[in-house]
């Protein structure tokens, strides 16, 4: 929940973030396609219009202004007839009325984008070229607008990629905080549990009830530090030779030694496999073989019988297979255990079983699990390189 609500957070800060940039780069770019060769000082350019005696004349810079503009002007009097013109086009009318007058004042003339200046003597009007100047409620240049429809489906792939993107970023940084501080508090509980749980484990009765609960809370611990190690990325991890065959009968012995006499042993080396070694760093390795142990002993309590098994498989892998005679789980248990890696628990089967799927996802392991109520539970650990 917090994570979506951060996530609708981001949305929103990302989408007042764009309207401001695409603000921004609209302003931008009407500065940059900017034309200053028609902005027109009409009212200088109406007093460079004058009457001689005989006729209208122009000033010659007002003339060379208009014509760098390639602009025309004319003067129209009060009855609607041009009295005089500068380069006016053929297709220019040379009457007008008073509604042609309004109509044309604040936007074209004959698709001529043209402005009006009141004089005592008529209308003077000055026009551009056609398509020049785009004139509606807001006046854009032309080259100003054929820049924002060419760019505009790029800004929208834009919007939308940061849309997604950013807000997705956002939360993910935010996760990797609260992860952090996540693994820091574990990492310091754990170091506060470990030295009161060693004084209690050296004075518990072998065998007692305290002794296997300290037992049960030292491995919780050690597998709550592995799982924090292995989703945060911060283990330090070696790259161990290791002698599978050997090490699962060191582990085999060391569960025979605590585990008391309601547990039968069995243990299944194909001779090829007995001088067999891999890569990988021993302590992750041991840790899950002992979470796959752990988890036959943990769900028997009144005792059954495990075996553990190393098979040749092709392409010079083996598999590793620990199975027991117990209680097995049911369907939708095993479904669950068989899904990918997610940040869900199973309340069932615990941390040991994550932390084993952790451990095969890092060196690319498979891993799956077979049972049925009743008829006892199987881990099966395959596709695992040899040296």
């Amino acid at each position: 929940m917090k994570r979506l609500s951060m996530y609708f957070l981001s949305m929103i800060l990302v989408a007042v973030s764009l309207f401001l940039v695409n603000v921004g780069m609209l302003v931008g770019i009407a500065k940059i396609t900017h034309n200053d060769s028609y902005q027109i000082e009409i009212g200088r350019i109406s007093d460079a219009v004058t009457w001689d005696d005989k006729k209208y004349v122009i000033g010659k810079d007002a003339a060379t202004e208009l014509e760098s503009m390639q602009a025309f002007a004319m003067l129209i009097n009060e009855d609607g007839k041009l009295v005089w013109q500068f380069d006016k086009p053929e297709d220019v009318p040379e009457q007008y009325t008073l509604s042609d007058i309004v109509a044309f004042s604040k936007w074209y003339l004959n698709d001529y984008p043209v402005y009006t200046w009141g004089r005592d003597d008529g209308i003077l009007v000055i026009g551009l070229p056609k398509n020049s100047i785009w004139k509606y409620p807001m006046e854009l240049g032309l080259p100003t607008m054929k820049m924002l429809v060419t760019l505009f489906p790029y800004l929208i792939i834009f919007d939308l990629l940061i849309f997604i993107i950013f807000p997705i970023w956002i939360t993910k940084k935010w996760m990797n905080v609260r992860e952090k501080k996540r693994s820091e508090w574990i990492a310091g509980v754990s170091h506060d549990i470990r030295t009161p749980l060693s004084i209690v484990l050296g004075n518990a009765e072998k065998g007692s009830v305290t002794e296997k609960q300290c037992l049960r809370i030292r491995e919780l611990v050690n597998n709550l530090n592995t799982e924090n190690k292995l989703e945060m990325g911060t283990g330090k991890w070696q790259k161990d030779k290791i002698k599978m065959a050997e090490l699962v009968r060191e582990m085999i012995c060391d569960f025979i030694n605590v585990g008391g006499d309601i547990y039968e042993w069995n243990v299944e080396i194909d001779p090829e496999l007995e001088n067999s070694m891999i890569y990988a760093d021993k302590g992750l390795v041991s840790r899950m073989l002992e979470n796959l142990i752990s988890n036959a002993i943990g769900h028997n309590e009144d005792g059954c019988y495990i075996t553990v098994c190393m098979q040749k498989q092709p392409a010079n892998k083996m598999a590793v297979i620990v199975k027991d005679n117990g209680k097995g789980c049911n369907e939708d248990t095993l479904r669950e255990l068989n899904r990918r890696l997610s940040y869900r628990y199973l309340p069932e089967h615990g941390l040991g079983l994550r932390v084993v799927k952790q451990i095969a996802k890092k060196y690319r392991y498979g891993l799956h699990f077979q049972s049925q109520e009743g008829k006892g539970f199987e881990a099966v650990v395959d596709h695992i390189p040899m040296v």
